[in-house]
């Protein structure tokens, strides 16, 4: 949990700060969403842990669309809608689902030793290493927007929970 708490930290302080680099939020903006992000560090509550989520929805202070019209034009990051894709289980690739909303990080295919992720983090470093590291194979780096994001990380919640309790059911 350490390590996850580490994690989330560097990557909301490199996402806050590449956002004001590149303008599109002010240092105020930023110092703001900070404060109810380390709020909720405080309170363990990791799924709300977030500088995205905060000045997108709180703060109200970054435009979404120019944030994903931004990693198209300016990143050249493609981007991806999430509630297309056919999601499966993420535990093939060893892959702890709480990092995944720590991060607005998914692995959501792989074809031989390439894995296609979808991420809202893309401009954070700390998270683009995390992942490349972790998955050890090539990774191509998609853009998706946060409704689309928590939508697939509650559809694999599910996912794993089926999954729980048909072994749940196999033991007995």
């Amino acid at each position: 949990m350490q390590e996850h708490r580490a994690l989330i930290l560097r990557s909301n302080r490199f996402i806050g700060s590449a956002l004001v680099d590149r303008g599109l939020i002010s240092t105020d903006d930023l110092e703001s969403a900070n404060e109810k992000f380390m709020e909720a560090i405080q309170a363990s509550e990791l799924k709300r842990a977030s500088i995205l989520s905060t000045l997108l929805f709180e703060t109200k202070a970054l435009d979404e669309q120019a944030l994903l019209e931004h990693l198209v034009e300016e990143e050249m990051l493609g981007l991806v809608d999430l509630n297309h894709i056919d999601l499966r289980s993420l535990r093939p690739f060893n892959v702890d689902l709480s990092l995944c909303w720590a991060t607005s990080t998914i692995p959501f295919d792989k074809a031989e030793e390439t894995y296609m992720v979808a991420t809202c983090y893309k401009l954070s470093a700390p998270v683009i290493k995390y992942w490349e590291e972790h998955l050890g194979g090539r990774v191509i780096w998609f853009g998706t927007s946060t409704s689309s994001m928590t939508r697939a990380l509650e559809r694999i919640e599910e996912i794993h929970d089926a999954e729980d309790e048909a072994a749940a059911e196999d033991e007995k």
